[in-house]
């Protein structure tokens, strides 16, 4: 796949520094192919009544990945504002049998993508991971949905429509994240201006769970902020070989859930980027657009 990677995230890359450290205790690798992203869209502004436009369509995998771990990839966060142990993502005790920290100090924490103080403390701490929902199955032999998650109390940030998936055969299928056109507006009242620089999705399969991480590098994009027209991405999944079941694991394992997070930017640092031949035509037009709108308003 022929892609732009910032310098920052070519030299991390090559020295394997975007595995996180708990990759040592992982069940066995995942394969950053496991989930692609297959297409993306953009708002044509920020406004309820914004239309969406295809700005990129291809087969681009993802930024990094951790697991397969053992267990269930609970707990889930209660403030969820990124702080510090505040969630499996930001380093927080896995619950179950299996509990331990699989993330010391936050998972996919990188210098271009660096720790910080969100909570205020003085120390930047923080990983900033916030878990938007799950898609589960409501009850058993029921139909599956996004169960939104609130944000500091906020019940109003995340809708039910953010994300759907199929599932085709067991550990393989579609997903789609599909945030509103004003969701960064609202994020702003509680996160400010910054929009999110990271997605993570989690999949939760038989007895193990595995983690998949995407970056605006892979598109050769800064990090979004408030003003920016917000992007639908929808993408495969193929986690049958990293998530098994069965004796000796030989077969793939059944989908329980996915899990969505994002990342808070406060501190993200904007590094210079090295063009290598991109995408497509399709995705060079759209994300040129995108990246014209922004210097225009920086500029402004």
């Amino acid at each position: 796949m022929n892609k732009t990677l910032s310098t920052a995230s070519k030299l991390i890359l090559a020295g394997g520094l975007l595995c996180v450290s708990a990759q040592a205790s992982a069940l066995r690798s995942c394969n950053t192919a496991d989930v692609k992203i297959t297409s993306v869209s953009m708002y044509s502004d920020t406004t309820s009544s914004a239309t969406l436009q295809t700005i990129y369509s291809g087969s681009q995998a993802a930024a990094d990945c951790a697991g397969a771990f053992a267990g269930n990839d609970e707990f889930a966060p209660t403030t969820n504002l990124g702080y510090a142990g505040d969630g499996l993502l930001n380093g927080g005790v896995q619950n179950g049998k299996n509990g331990g920290t699989l993330f010391p100090g936050g998972a996919f924490i990188t210098p271009q993508y660096p720790l910080q103080d969100l909570d205020k403390d003085g120390q930047a701490t923080d990983p900033g991971w916030i878990m938007l929902g799950k898609y589960q199955e409501l009850s058993k032999n029921g139909p599956w949905a996004f169960v939104p998650n609130t944000i500091d109390g906020h019940s109003d940030i995340v809708t039910s429509s953010f994300f759907t998936a199929t599932i085709s055969t067991s550990g393989k299928g579609t997903w789609a994240f599909t945030p509103d056109a004003t969701v960064a507006q609202r994020t702003s009242t509680i996160l400010g201006r910054n929009y999110f620089d990271q997605f993570a999705l989690v999949f939760k399969a038989g007895e193990s769970f595995s983690v998949y991480d995407f970056t605006p590098d892979l598109f050769n994009m800064a990090p979004p902020d408030v003003d920016d027209p917000v992007m639908n991405w929808f993408g495969t999944y193929d986690v049958s070989g990293t998530l098994r079941a069965g004796k000796d694991d030989k077969n793939p394992a059944g989908l329980s859930h996915i899990s969505l997070w994002v990342r808070d930017p406060a501190a993200s640092v904007q590094t210079t980027t090295t063009q290598v031949p991109e995408p497509s035509t399709l995705a060079l037009l759209g994300l040129s657009a995108a990246a014209l709108i922004r210097t225009r308003r920086k500029s402004a």
